[in-house]
């Protein structure tokens, strides 16, 4: 952290603190942690919700999205999510067989609904201390947010394109995502799950 400027020191420093006190209000928790899927433990419940949001993932870029898990576990979880019919793996045809990607069944897709509603239920009350126009300029900031890190997402998964493991071909690094919702939708959304 040398060699970062004192205003950028100040701000990472204002975030840390901020991000304590929104510990300390009990909003930190993961919106996905403790879902009412009593025969799913979370991180099997976040592999289908990531499914949800991404539609089809190589297996390494689970792996990534579920917190960098070993691909031992990983493997583990993906056997008990097929065992209950919620995923199933395909092998790729056109390249190499040993890449393995991950897509849910409709019996996974109507679960990952179910998280889905349960989560956005979460976000809603995190929103609603704010005002209509607080909302919009914090929707504002994280959607500019996301875009500035948008080029740095990538770096990664490119860099395991080489490797003998389930690394993703140029085409498999970006898959179908959820359509990104207008501010409309999302307020709507914010507002029906209130």
């Amino acid at each position: 952290m040398s060699e970062l400027s004192a205003e950028v020191r100040v701000q990472v420093a204002r975030l840390r603190n901020l991000l304590i006190d929104v510990a300390r209000c009990g909003a930190l928790g993961s919106p996905l942690g403790a879902l009412p899927h009593t025969e799913l433990d979370p991180m099997e419940v976040q592999a289908v919700w990531w499914l949800k949001a991404e539609s089809l993932l190589p297996v390494n870029v689970l792996a990534e999205r579920l917190g960098g898990i070993a691909p031992p576990r990983l493997s583990r979880l993906l056997d008990r999510l097929e065992a209950a019919q919620l995923v199933q793996r395909e092998r790729s045809v056109r390249h190499d067989r040993r890449r393995v990607r991950v897509r849910l069944t409709e019996q996974g897709r109507a679960l990952a609904e179910q998280a889905d509603s349960v989560v956005q239920e979460r976000m809603a009350r995190l929103l609603m201390p704010l005002e209509g126009e607080q909302r919009s300029a914090l929707m504002d900031l994280l959607e500019g947010w996301v875009e500035a890190l948008g080029g740095k997402n990538r770096t990664p998964e490119l860099a395991t394109e080489g490797s003998e493991t389930d690394a993703p071909v140029a085409d498999e690094l970006e898959p179908a995502a959820a359509p990104r919702r207008t501010r409309t939708e999302l307020m709507a959304i914010t507002a029906n799950a209130a």
